[in-house]
């Protein structure tokens, strides 16, 4: 009931636009402007709704409990500025980005989604920082060389990939979200037979060379039934497992049913759910199943057996659908932004559009680094933040965003009215809460003396078998003690209502 209560009250705020005063209590101005935002929202959504002359009075008593709060400093103790302070930094994430650029890497992210490309690539690696200049020298060796070379030859001779001896560099199709960020990025933006320039990852520098590019074939669901192969299998065993396989591929044919087939003859987990598989999309397995999975085109058909070093295959194809839509995949791509390089592209994205709004300019002074707004940075600035950060790899780079960043983030609830009636509305609601519940909501269940005492008189609003210490009488106890609070709330604080101005708010 109290949070109930906290909730109904949290709407009755200051107002931070400058309006025509409507109340004044203790010598603050509220506006009307104040009083007819919390109006309308308290009363939307309401059976029955409020006069507004009913709802000053309400409106009144809040802001002489919040009152109260500050006189006796209950917005000075730490657990209501921490509290406070989480709510805040719940609130703060949409106006401390650029949403813009997050929508457009969405949009770029759904629309890798929508192709599959078919691409190789050459590694040089990098284990640490001071390799970096030596994987890009002989990853523009090895491009030079592509000119004229074959890619899996030069591959194969040069590339630090340990898959490169399998696979000669050749990655098949991929789509969306299946490599890192910049190695995707820079994959869909080349045309097909193109070559890249190297391109830096967390793993190194790439070359990528893009083979083909096709509309998505979207996701199948296949079962299948599957024989393993002992990894040192004899040829004696090789033909028996193998001859078992065509039987049973024999046996689909003349309309055996696979879903019982798979129970009683797949040696992976799946055998108990009559071979069923997961939805399965491009680059999310090995090549025998992609190819085998994506050759079949009506729902029903069976594979022909899929011989893979490791086992073979026999697939059902039991459903098929096109690429789900950005609705769908919003979720993901978000939380891969947020795990990749895009989230710091989107941050620089958010300060360089703050340097333009703000007037950044670097400076030429002796002692001071740069200004922007009203700020001046200086030289002292930028060893006290370096010297806070003895562990990191700041530059003068890393400052400057920084400063600007914490400026925007203290100026927000000037910045954005919204926001401020917003973080004013949580912490007059906190401060409401907390005064409510010392004064009357804890001190109605522990103050036994005065409880039972408020029942003795009022002993006749109450059946016969109840006691002091009941629900119901609590909860009148309570009432009780606000309406003698308010009353000396009243009594201290002076308060002017223009009726004039009310009467005139349509």
């Amino acid at each position: 009931m109290k949070r109930i209560f906290l909730i109904l009250c949290m709407g009755l705020t200051t107002a931070w636009a400058v309006a025509q005063t409507l109340v004044t209590i203790n010598n603050k101005a509220i506006s009307v402007d104040e009083f007819e935002y919390y109006y309308q929202k308290n009363n939307q959504n309401q059976a029955q709704q409020l006069s507004r002359a009913d709802y000053i009075n309400m409106f009144v008593n809040f802001k002489l409990k919040v009152e109260e709060a500050y006189a006796q400093q209950y917005d000075t103790v730490s657990a209501f500025q921490n509290e406070l302070q989480g709510y805040r930094q719940q609130l703060v994430g949409p106006y401390l980005t650029d949403s813009v650029k997050r929508n457009e890497l969405v949009q770029e992210a759904y629309k890798h989604f929508l192709e599959d490309i078919e691409v190789s690539h050459i590694l040089f690696r990098i284990d640490f920082p001071n390799e970096a200049p030596l994987a890009l020298e002989k990853a523009q060796k090895a491009r030079k060389r592509l000119k004229k070379e074959d890619f899996a030859k030069v591959a194969v001779e040069v590339s630090e990939d340990p898959s490169v001896v399998e696979n000669k560099g050749y990655l098949g199709y991929t789509t969306g979200g299946q490599f890192v960020y910049p190695f995707e990025r820079a994959a869909y933006n080349l045309k097909v037979g193109e070559i890249s320039q190297p391109i830096r990852t967390s793993f190194g520098y790439h070359i990528i060379k893009l083979h083909n590019r096709r509309p998505s074939k979207g996701e199948v669901q296949l079962a299948h039934i599957f024989k393993a192969i002992p990894e040192y299998a004899e040829s004696t065993q090789l033909i028996a497992i193998e001859a078992v396989v065509m039987k049973l591929y024999q046996t689909l044919l003349e309309g055996g049913d696979f879903a019982a087939l798979a129970r009683n003859n797949s040696e992976d987990d799946t055998a108990a759910k009559g071979g069923k598989l997961p939805w399965l999309g491009i680059g999310m397995s090995n090549p025998w199943i992609e190819n085998a999975a994506f050759a079949l085109t009506e729902i029903g058909e069976i594979s022909e057996p899929v011989h893979a070093p490791y086992g073979w295959h026999i697939f059902q194809l039991l459903d098929k659908r096109p690429v789900r839509s950005l609705y769908e995949y919003r979720p993901m791509i978000n939380t891969q932004i947020n795990m990749d390089e895009r989230r710091a592209e989107i941050h620089q994205s958010f300060i360089d559009k703050l340097k333009k709004e703000y007037k950044f300019k670097k400076s030429k002074k002796a002692g001071i680094i740069a200004t922007f707004a009203d700020q001046v940075l200086t030289q002292e600035d930028l060893d006290k933040f370096c010297q806070e950060r003895p562990h990191g790899n700041d530059s003068i780079n890393d400052f400057i965003n920084y400063s600007i960043y914490q400026y925007e983030n203290k100026h927000l609830e000037s910045k954005y009215p919204e926001f401020g009636m917003l973080m004013n509305e949580y912490k007059e609601g906190i401060l409401l809460f907390n005064i409510c519940n010392d004064l009357i909501w804890s001190k109605a269940s522990k103050d036994k003396e005065g409880l039972k005492q408020f029942f003795e008189n009022n002993k006749e609003n109450y059946p016969a078998d109840y006691t002091y210490n009941k629900g119901p009488v609590v909860n009148d106890y309570q009432t009780y003690l606000e309406e003698q609070w308010l009353a000396s709330l009243h009594q201290k604080y002076e308060v002017n209502i223009n009726y004039d101005v009310l009467n005139k708010i349509k």
